[in-house]
């Protein structure tokens, strides 16, 4: 859906990302529902821009935190969904604030945001998140790598996904055996991620694929009987 809703796109440019990671985070401490999860993750959607195509990922090892994948552009219309530095601090300000409001219980999940006037954060890194809390490089990668395989139908979609969050593969003697991210290595081994789990894509595709094939020879059946 997110490489197909590209085609309405109205300022195209090589290299295109079709989607962002963002995440919203809680502390580890912090008991959050699964309902919870969901009725900040629609509530971020909305003050986000609901016009746009998500895809959200709850989880709860280590610290209670959501996935989002974010469309590009808005569904169907071309216009961009990207948002400035500046937009995204007041989201996450306004977003907290709802949060306070909605369930004042999850005290602990509460930062103070752009106090640090000594950090700098790039705006691609805005762009591929959004957190109330911090999370390590593996952390990151670990759901991303979730994430991209819950939406991917394919082994190919998987790694189309993992290219679209700035994650790239690499092969060990003609084996695939991790990835690559802000230039540091990391062993599918040593992230959980099985890699088993991509054969079991291309299984389901090709399962898909002669469904698809059955069906059109009954209907060509029936075609010639008429």
């Amino acid at each position: 859906h997110y490489k197909k809703n590209e085609g309405f796109r109205l300022h195209k440019r090589k290299n295109q990302n079709y989607l962002t990671h963002e995440i919203i985070s809680f502390h580890k401490e912090e008991s959050v529902s699964l309902e919870q999860l969901e009725e900040l993750t629609r509530e971020y959607i909305r003050q986000r821009n609901p016009n746009g195509i998500y895809f959200a990922v709850p989880h709860f090892d280590k610290h209670p935190h959501v996935h989002i994948c974010v469309s590009s552009i808005e569904y169907r219309s071309g216009k961009s969904l990207r948002m400035s530095k500046g937009q995204f601090q007041s989201l996450k300000k306004n977003i907290q604030q709802y949060q306070q409001e909605k369930y004042p219980e999850l005290s602990k999940s509460i930062v103070a945001h752009g106090q640090n006037k000594g950090s700098k954060v790039s705006d691609k890194e805005f762009q591929l998140k959004l957190r109330t809390g911090r999370e390590t490089d593996k952390e990151k990668i670990i759901g991303i790598l979730q994430t991209s395989y819950s939406i991917a139908l394919s082994k190919s979609a998987f790694f189309e996904n993992l290219s679209a969050n700035d994650v790239s593969t690499y092969s060990r003697n003609g084996r695939l055996t991790g990835i690559f991210y802000k230039g540091r290595k990391f062993r599918f081994s040593r992230l959980g991620f099985d890699l088993e789990k991509l054969n079991e894509l291309d299984k389901s595709q090709n399962r898909l694929r002669e469904i698809s094939d059955s069906r059109g020879r009954k209907g060509k059946g029936i075609d010639r009987n008429i």
